[in-house]
């Protein structure tokens, strides 16, 4: 069974100080000095990928994991983590285009590479990105690829060469079903799936190996509806009072006495209207 896992990095942008959030021209901000990462989506879904390869001896079922990033070099250092942790093959698609709020580009880049480089049996997503959180990208790449699609997914398990067992998480509880593939898994919040850190050993006799790095343009992009026009940050600033007192005591009255009487004492006030 052949897995591909698509991720995506982002930079901590949670860094940046407010003199930093400069937005030019191209509707871009500079983030070139911060360490790319990992969102919580995608790293959950490299770490069930890697969680299923270990079950796969067991349960009698070869499997070869790829991972693939549409990315520029920054991305360089994850997939060599991803190589000691011992995926077949990393991939990156070379891009410095904005793609950030372009999920139709992206979902036919992930198609095209299926379909017409490696074929696969199950293409594992993370349910959303960081920066532009558009959760349609896994939508879209299996309307074009005409595999089903499981959202909301936190727990695979091998079953056999054509079927997997999918636990996901519904508005009612969870819900497991046995899946046929090929398809398409988007990972939501799943638990306790952090990802591993390789081995020095791993690092310096698997990290080393060669990353397969091709063009965008060797691509169609499929057009996009949407056009990004603007940028603005939104400030989650929160207004405090600051109470001044001599003692403890003081500052729990002036607490009560100026904010916390009124609430205190409404409901008993509306029980007797």
């Amino acid at each position: 069974m052949n897995i591909l896992v698509c991720f995506t990095t982002a930079p901590e942008v949670e860094k940046l100080t407010d003199e930093d959030w400069v937005i030019d021209k191209n509707l871009q901000i500079d983030t070139s000095f911060l360490k790319p990462t990992l969102n919580s989506y995608d790293e959950s879904a490299l770490e069930i990928a890697l969680t299923l390869s270990d079950a796969s001896e067991s349960v009698k079922v070869p499997l070869e994991l790829t991972a693939l990033t549409i990315a520029g070099s920054g991305a360089t250092t994850i997939l060599k983590t991803l190589n000691a942790l011992r995926f077949k093959r990393v991939v990156r698609i070379d891009s410095y285009d904005d793609l950030r709020f372009r999920p139709m580009a992206i979902a036919s880049v992930l198609t095209q590479y299926v379909l017409k480089q490696a074929p696969q049996d199950v293409l594992l997503l993370g349910r959303q990105t960081r920066i532009g959180e558009n959760a349609r990208t896994h939508l879209l790449a299996a309307e074009m690829l005409g595999w089903p699609c499981i959202t909301q997914a936190i727990r695979i398990e091998l079953v056999d060469m054509n079927h997997l067992m999918v636990t996901s998480q519904t508005d009612d509880g969870r819900l497991r079903q046995r899946i046929q593939t090929p398809c398409v898994l988007s990972i939501g919040d799943a638990p306790n799936t952090y990802m591993r850190v390789p081995t020095l050993r791993d690092r310096m006799h698997y990290g080393k190996r060669p990353i397969e790095t091709r063009s965008i343009k060797d691509f169609q992009l499929s057009d996009e509806t949407e056009e990004l026009i603007d940028l603005e940050v939104i400030h989650h600033k929160r207004a405090g009072i600051i109470i001044e007192g001599k003692s403890p005591e003081e500052k729990a009255r002036k607490l009560y006495e100026g904010h916390l009487k009124r609430s205190v004492l409404m409901p008993e006030r509306l029980a007797k209207i």
